[in-house]
Protein backbone atom coordinates (compact mmCIF):
# COMPACT_ATOMS: atom_id res chain seq x y z
CA UNK A 1 0.00 0.00 0.00
CA UNK A 2 2.81 2.37 0.76
CA UNK A 3 4.70 1.10 -2.76
CA UNK A 4 0.95 3.02 -4.30
CA UNK A 5 1.53 6.39 -2.38
CA UNK A 6 4.21 7.18 -3.64
CA UNK A 7 4.21 6.01 -7.47
CA UNK A 8 4.25 7.92 -10.68
CA UNK A 9 0.95 7.00 -11.28
CA UNK A 10 -0.99 8.27 -7.74
CA UNK A 11 0.84 11.46 -8.56
CA UNK A 12 -0.48 12.19 -11.63
CA UNK A 13 -3.96 11.25 -10.75
CA UNK A 14 -3.83 13.57 -7.87
CA UNK A 15 -2.53 16.44 -9.39
CA UNK A 16 -5.53 15.88 -12.04
CA UNK A 17 -8.14 15.88 -9.56
CA UNK A 18 -6.70 18.76 -7.17
CA UNK A 19 -6.69 20.68 -10.27
CA UNK A 20 -10.95 19.39 -10.92
CA UNK A 21 -11.85 20.61 -7.72
CA UNK A 22 -9.97 23.85 -8.24
CA UNK A 23 -11.68 24.79 -11.27
CA UNK A 24 -15.06 23.45 -9.89
CA UNK A 25 -14.62 25.33 -6.89
CA UNK A 26 -13.95 28.88 -8.28
CA UNK A 27 -16.91 28.20 -10.78
CA UNK A 28 -19.83 26.66 -8.14
CA UNK A 29 -18.79 28.69 -4.96
CA UNK A 30 -17.89 31.90 -3.96
CA UNK A 31 -16.15 34.07 -1.23
CA UNK A 32 -14.28 32.28 1.81
CA UNK A 33 -15.59 28.88 0.55
CA UNK A 34 -14.11 29.13 -2.54
CA UNK A 35 -10.54 30.34 -1.16
CA UNK A 36 -10.47 27.59 1.11
CA UNK A 37 -10.76 25.11 -1.44
CA UNK A 38 -8.62 26.60 -3.68
CA UNK A 39 -6.11 27.09 -0.68
CA UNK A 40 -6.53 23.43 0.12
CA UNK A 41 -5.85 22.20 -3.04
CA UNK A 42 -2.76 24.58 -4.05
CA UNK A 43 -1.52 23.33 -0.93
CA UNK A 44 -2.02 19.63 -1.84
CA UNK A 45 -0.31 20.44 -5.10
CA UNK A 46 2.45 22.09 -3.64
CA UNK A 47 3.09 19.03 -1.53
CA UNK A 48 3.16 16.59 -3.97
CA UNK A 49 5.57 19.07 -5.96
CA UNK A 50 7.93 19.20 -2.89
CA UNK A 51 7.10 15.40 -2.19
CA UNK A 52 9.67 12.38 -3.00
CA UNK A 53 10.28 11.95 -6.38
CA UNK A 54 9.31 8.32 -7.69
CA UNK A 55 12.70 6.77 -8.20
CA UNK A 56 12.85 2.99 -8.86
CA UNK A 57 14.74 1.20 -5.91
CA UNK A 58 18.19 -0.63 -6.77
CA UNK A 59 17.78 -4.23 -6.62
Amino acid sequence: MAQFWLSRRFKIMAIITLCLIAVIASIQTTGLTRALIELLAFGALIWLALAKPDIPPHE
